[in-house]
């Protein structure tokens, strides 16, 4: 096994917005919450998945969780793990204001 493990397809569903994704992601890839966020138009700093808010550097990478470590969570605690459409993990946040520059 390579030492990022294995990639998966991890699918996510954000409800306020009714948009449901196809993440790829290897095993012990850290979390990139930007890029989760960015995919369904919300603030970065206001993502939460499963209801659970991730820390979070500067650049919106999580420092220690990685996406094996995380679904094992999940898994556990008898939440989803975006292994299937009925599975997906949950994706909460506050949306991104577009158009709203002072000038």
């Amino acid at each position: 096994m390579s030492g990022n493990g294995k990639p998966r397809t991890i699918k996510l569903f954000c409800p306020s917005v009714s948009k449901l994704i196809q993440f790829v992601a290897w095993e012990e890839q850290k979390l990139d919450l930007g890029s989760i966020a960015r995919s369904f138009g919300l603030e970065p700093s206001t993502v939460k998945l499963n209801g659970h808010f991730i820390s979070r550097g500067v650049d919106l990478v999580s420092a220690s969780v990685t996406w094996r470590s995380l679904l094992s969570f999940f898994s556990a605690k008898g939440l989803s793990t975006g292994s299937n459409n009925r599975d997906a993990l949950i994706v909460d946040g506050k949306l991104c204001k577009v158009g709203t520059k002072k000038e």
